[in-house]
Parts: C-alpha cells; structure tokens; sequence
C-alpha cells in the first residue's frame, strides 16, 4: 500500500531520478514529468495526493501549473521547488495555493520530512471533518455530484477504446467538453481534434467541408482541396448536432465508419482514413429517424456507445464549484481581485433553474465579473430571468408558527448540504453561520 500519489514535475533529470527513486523507496507512487505541458496533461487525466513543482519549467511555467493542480485536485498538496529563490516568488506562490517552498538544491531527507508531517495533517483534518466529497474534473468537465461521476467515469473507459459516441444532451450541458475529454485521454491525443458544426454549415457546403473537393468540382472551386475527415488523419472529428447532416452526407458518413474512406466532391480517387467519430445532438436520435429525417443504419452506426449528460438542475451540488471555477477564470485576465460569492448569492444560483445549463452559468458569471465594482459577487450582480418571486398569497397556517420555522429551517439546511455534497464548511460560508452554529442547528433539528 503506497503513503500517496506524487507528481513530480522538473526539468533536470538526475533531480528527476534522485528524488523519484528516494519518494518511491518511502512507499510513494511518484509519477514523473519533464516539463509544464506534460504535467498538465498528467492532472488533466487522473488525481494527485500532492504535487513537487519546479518553479521554472519549460513550456508551462511552475505558477501556472500549481493552478491547474489545485483547480483539479482542490484538496491536494503543492510543493514548488527553485533555484530561484525569493520572498516575491514565495508569496506568489503560497497566494497560489501552494503548501509549501523549497529552496534547491535540498537533501531529500527535508523533502521526506515535510511530506510525513503534512500528510498526517491533511489525514487528521479530513476525519476531523469527516471530508469525503471533492471537486473532480475531467478534461474540462468540473463535478462534484455523482451523475457526472459515473459520466466521467464512462467517458474516461470509452476512451481507451475507438468505439463511435454519441454524445446526447440539452444545449450546454457540455457535449462538446465530453468529446474534447475523450479524444485528450485516448491514444490519439497526439493527433488533431477537428470539430464540425454541422448545423451551422449549409447543407450545399457541408459535403465539401466534410470531404474535400477537387479542382473544378463546383463553381469558386478554383483549388484542390482537403475535407475535415482528412485533416484529421489518425484523430478525432466530432459532428456537432448530427441530427442537422442532409441525405446525401448522411450517405458518406456512414460510408467513412464503415470502410474508412470516400472520395473528394467531384473526384474518383478512394482516400482511405483513420479516424474516430464522436457526434452530439440536443435531439433525440430515434425520433428523427422515425421522421425519416435520419438513415437508421447510420444511426446504429453512431450510438455504439450512447452517453447522456444531464441537465445542470438535475446535478445542483456542481453549480457552486462551477460558479468557483468560472469566477477564477473570468477575474484573473481582468486583473480584478474578487474574494468569492457572498451567501445570499449562491442560494440566489442555487435557486434558479438554469435553462441553459452550464453555458448559462458560465455567461453570468463572465457579465458579473465584469461589471462588478464589489469585492463578493452579490445576487445584484447576476440578474436571473425565472427566478421565483416571492408570494404575496397568505395562506392559513396549518401547524404553528415555531413548527413551521423549524421545519423551514430543517428543509433549506438538507437542501444547502445536498448542493456541496455534505461538505460542512461550505456550508456554513454559503448559510453565512459559523460550523460551530451550523452544527448546533443541526443537533436540534435532528440532523446530526
């Protein structure tokens, strides 16, 4: 049984070997990387216990990097490591969300040191705090909740493989996110992505986009030229709203995932391709093809592996992280410093219904953090269209009026702990209590 898993990021590979031999002997599971783009990559398709940065990389530089750790693996340790060394890059680093600093070069000995006594701290406050929930990611996907769990989980098996997906969902749910994830962990990562909007191609242009076409085939095409399924020799494409292809492309389509070729428009030579289809619609497939709007054997062709992403109302534990994570990005080009979301605010999120799901959210944290003049982005800062007004319909009580509050009480605290996956200082922040108050209340509502 390992202590952790360790990252290990840093360009000089006798420091790379020194340490990652000295950390595995301890019982560590060190994963090694050269440089900023790699490690990257690491974070982006599995977790960390903590992560030994250099503050110097290549391509990536340390700072940037220690945020891509800490967005995916929040609860994860930092360490960065430099030759650098100054109080500036320190309390960069620290505002970062770093754990620790070392100065090189150091004996491995103070590097084992200050991992034992850090783990056993992180150890203590979890089962202090009986913290079992977390924000995970995958590619860019970002949850909490466990529908997406289970989705991230299937997307990450699905890209071992080179199985066809059919990416199914509301507008905004994130399909496109889905297909970016799996072709980024699958063995064709080192290939192009060509995504395809089919819906916003003319049908008249879209074999053509699709395909290629020769010099001479139609009208303006003066040149020879190669199609989206080409260009993404030994990738991935991705037809964004399938459901919108006409007959005639729907033809070549299937053409290409049954025998990997077709010809250019206006050509008789037989391009042969390698190439991985993932699709999406907001539609349902089956009903098109009852309409006869959709071939059903490319529809069979398409779903080998159906994935369903549900609806942001349907996974309300994710709204707040993702709020989180889109404040961060949005305020950070500004240079704005917004400490967060005050508690009034994020049951105002928490209220409404998000019709257009993660895209939606995303647009109202971007308008708010950008017209905000306040250090908290309050409920003012994000008008939501559909959020309940308050009724002015008083009703005879039915119980009295202690019962009442109580049992009010009792049902927006489950509903605040359901949001944030029972974590009980989020809670409180989000309630504006302290967790000493939140947990006398819920000793006295019977929650406890």
């Amino acid at each position: 049984m390992t202590h952790g898993c360790i990252l290990l990021v840093d360009d000089e590979p006798i420091l790379r070997l020194t340490l990652g031999n000295d950390l595995s002997e301890e019982g560590y599971e060190v994963t090694c990387a050269s440089d900023g783009a790699e490690g990257l990559r690491l974070i982006q398709t599995r977790s960390f216990d903590v992560a030994l940065l250099d503050l110097k990389l290549p391509k990536v530089d340390g700072l940037t990097l220690l945020h891509g750790f800490k967005t995916a693996n929040p609860q994860g340790l930092a360490i960065m490591m430099t030759a650098y060394g100054t109080i500036q890059s320190a309390v960069t680093a620290m505002k970062t969300g770093a754990t620790d600093y070392l100065l090189k070069p150091f004996p491995s000995e103070e590097l084992l040191t200050l991992l034992r006594g850090l783990l056993a701290q992180r150890k203590g406050r979890q089962v202090r705090e009986g913290e079992s929930d977390r924000v995970r990611r995958f590619g860019d996907l970002i949850y909490v909740s466990e529908p997406m769990a289970r989705i991230a989980d299937l997307l990450a098996t699905v890209a071992q493989s080179d199985a066809t997906v059919l990416i199914q969902g509301e507008t905004g749910t994130g399909k496109e996110l889905a297909a970016r994830a799996i072709h980024h962990a699958s063995e064709r990562r080192d290939h192009s992505l060509i995504t395809v909007a089919c819906a916003a191609i003319p049908e008249t242009l879209l074999e053509a986009e699709l395909f290629g076409h020769e010099k001479g085939a139609f009208t303006g095409a003066i040149r020879e030229r190669k199609g989206r399924f080409e260009l993404a020799h030994r990738g991935t494409v991705f037809l964004d709203e399938v459901a919108d292809l006409g007959p005639a492309v729907q033809a070549k389509v299937l053409r290409v995932l049954q025998e990997k070729e077709f010809e250019r428009v206006g050509g008789t030579q037989t391009i042969k391709v390698d190439v991985r289809v993932i699709s999406a619609t907001r539609r349902r497939l089956e009903d098109e093809v009852v309409a006869g709007r959709l071939r059903e054997d490319l529809f069979y062709r398409l779903k080998v592996i159906p994935v369903t992403l549900p609806p942001l109302r349907d996974r309300k534990e994710d709204i707040l992280p993702l709020a989180e994570h889109f404040l961060e990005k949005y305020a950070r080009p500004l240079g704005k410093d917004i400490q967060g979301i005050s508690p009034e605010a994020c049951r105002h999120l928490l209220a409404y219904h998000w019709p257009g799901n993660v895209r939606e959210l995303e647009a109202s944290i971007q308008r708010a953090v950008t017209l905000t003049k306040n250090p908290v982005l309050a409920s003012d800062d994000m008008p939501l269209e559909g959020v309940p007004a308050p009724s002015n319909h008083v009703s005879v009580p039915a119980q009295p009026l202690m019962d009442a509050i109580r049992e009010t009480e009792r049902r927006y605290l489950q509903e605040v702990l359901r949001s944030v996956g029972g974590q009980k200082q989020r809670a409180a922040e989000i309630l504006g209590i302290s967790r000493k108050t939140l947990w006398k209340k819920l000793k006295q509502l019977g929650l406890e």
